[in-house]
């Protein structure tokens, strides 16, 4: 593990974990798009998805599926309201006060979009691969078709 690296502190100092197995932890994200947010990070310091051994591999879909278990039965209204009352920083209160009014909070989701920002033009700002699972709920927008291609305005009503 890299000394400097956010999740590779995380994952040492066991620090919400919410899923473990023998390559990756799971977390709800602290900076949430939706209710029940969650990483799915490799336990070994890789920058890339694209660079994650055939072990890690083998391990990463079970871990996605127990971490979206976990995520249908939990109620993060309480993680929530506990990072409000010691927030890291105001952009992480207010993401999390947010969530806490979203009509989705202690909802089992509909949905998920599960992905990857694979480099800085993707949007990678942690350099720790980790895996995106974002819970959806229908009508938490207008228009759901497109779905992550709205990555890129304009781009994700393709009908």
């Amino acid at each position: 593990m890299e000394n400097k690296c956010l999740f590779c502190e995380v994952y040492k100092n066991k620090i919400g974990i919410i899923f473990e197995n023998d390559q990756f932890y799971a977390r709800l994200d602290r900076f949430p798009v939706s209710p029940k947010h969650a990483l799915v990070i490799p336990k070994r310091h890789v920058v890339s998805f694209l660079e994650l051994t055939k072990d890690e591999q083998h391990d990463l879909l079970p871990a996605i599926k127990e971490t979206i278990r976990i995520l249908e039965n939990i109620d993060s209204k309480e993680f929530y309201e506990k990072i409000i009352r010691n927030p890291v920083n105001k952009k992480m209160e207010t993401f999390c006060k947010k969530i806490l009014s979203n009509p989705g909070l202690n909802k089992k989701p509909d949905g998920y979009n599960i992905g990857v920002n694979e480099g800085i033009s993707a949007g990678q700002t942690i350099h720790h691969v980790h895996i995106q699972v974002i819970p959806r709920y229908i009508g938490d927008v207008a228009d759901f078709v497109g779905g992550v291609r709205h990555v890129i305005p304009g781009m994700g009503n393709y009908r």
